[in-house]
């Protein structure tokens, strides 16, 4: 499902696209943290990082990959402010990405 097209003149250039996955993990064995990158185009394979803080302006449901314009922001900070929500997405294509993931990272711990 895409919310709407992404013009990049569209956003000011103090702000940033990330993505935040679908599910979150779990950190320190207790906390439940989105996992973001920077970036928005789906061709970007930069690694996941985990954010246990909160957003603002932004409503998260598990189970959709998100793509948003957000204020530059310190990974470390408590809150990153949502601009825009540009895309929700819940494709087989990212479904089927996310269990490779997991199968390679199950395949590693083993080595």
């Amino acid at each position: 499902v895409i919310l709407g097209a992404v013009s990049l003149s569209a956003f000011p250039e103090d702000g940033e696209f990330m993505k935040v996955a679908g599910d979150k993990i779990l950190v320190d064995g207790s906390k439940r943290c989105y996992q973001i990158r920077k970036g928005h185009a789906r061709r970007d394979m930069t690694e996941w990082t985990p954010y246990c803080g909160e957003f603002s302006n932004f409503y998260y449901v598990e189970g959709y990959q998100y793509t948003m314009f957000v204020e530059k922001y310190d990974p470390q900070a408590d809150t990153i402010r949502v601009i825009k929500t540009v895309a929700r997405d819940n494709s087989e294509e990212y479904f089927r990405l996310q269990k490779l993931r997991e199968k390679q990272k199950a395949h590693k711990k083993k080595d």
